[in-house]
């Protein structure tokens, strides 16, 4: 009683389902690695042991990656051989050597495609067209070029590359001793034109500079205005702003000007011009 009712229905069918799934799985993995193992050709395999059997019996004796090889060709041998008998009659044929049989043509067979022989008696030279017949074979393989002339062609090589360039002459007389080209190509070569030499003359001329006129760039602006007042430019002087010019040494005294003379002031130009007035009396009419 206490089996039946700790029974779920559920779970066990959930359980069932799991291991088909499982052993499902691993009928389609056998199945897939029996297929693989199928489309190996035993007797390559077993060609390939008997060949190491053979050299072990004769005497010799196997490397220890000949000896893992051949336990390796024995286990693979046995596989593809229970993997060929778990197929049946859906494991692939492969073809032996030697010409097919009762006009099989092997369709199913796995291996090297070959024609047979009727598609060999087939197709004779009446079926080949003209234009396919005037095709030229190509050539076979040259023979080798002998030691002895290769030796030469390299000797003549070497002793080209050490010779010196600069002793062959350029142009169309370099050639084998520097004797290039016939007669009639030097007759047609044109002579070189004369050379003609460039004559320049190079002149230089004094710089001719007003040195008045680029130092007055460097003069300050309160010096200009007063130089400019002392020569009459700019208005009319106060007396009291004359009498400052004239102490700073803008303005030259009444006494400088006496002693030097009006006409060096005037040809210096660093003074004004003396200007003399003369007033006249005019009686007015009382008519």
């Amino acid at each position: 009683m206490a089996k039946e009712k700790n029974y779920n229905p559920v779970q066990a069918q959930r359980k069932a389902d799991k291991a088909k799934a499982i052993k499902k799985g691993k009928a389609d993995v056998a199945a897939k690695r029996n297929e693989r193992l199928a489309k190996r050709n035993p007797e390559r395999i077993q060609k390939q042991v008997d060949d190491l059997k053979a050299i072990a019996t004769g005497g010799g004796k196997l490397t220890r990656h000949e000896e893992q090889l051949l336990e390796g060709l024995g286990k693979e041998l046995k596989a593809v051989q229970k993997a060929r008998e778990a197929l049946g009659d859906a494991a692939p044929q492969f073809r032996r050597d030697g010409p097919p049989r009762d006009g099989n043509n092997d369709r199913g067979v796995l291996g090297k495609r070959r024609r047979d022989f009727n598609d060999a008696q087939s197709s004779s030279d009446s079926d080949v067209p003209e234009d396919v017949k005037a095709i030229p074979m190509p050539r076979d393989t040259p023979p080798p070029i002998p030691k002895e002339f290769m030796d030469k062609w390299w000797a003549k090589r070497r002793a080209k590359r050490n010779t010196n360039a600069n002793t062959e002459p350029l142009g169309r007389d370099r050639g084998i001793g520097g004797e290039g080209g016939n007669d009639n190509e030097r007759s047609m070569t044109k002579p070189p034109a004369p050379v003609v030499e460039s004559k320049t003359v190079y002149e230089a001329k004094p710089m001719v500079r007003d040195l008045r006129k680029e130092a007055a760039a460097f003069v300050p602006t309160v010096v200009r205005q007063k130089l400019d007042k002392s020569q009459g430019k700019g208005g009319l002087m106060e007396p009291e702003e004359a009498d400052r010019l004239e102490q700073e040494g803008y303005l030259k005294s009444a006494a400088a000007m006496t002693t030097d003379g009006p006409s060096t002031e005037i040809e210096d130009g660093s003074a004004p011009a003396l200007r003399h007035v003369t007033m006249e009396e005019i009686e007015d009419d009382e008519d």
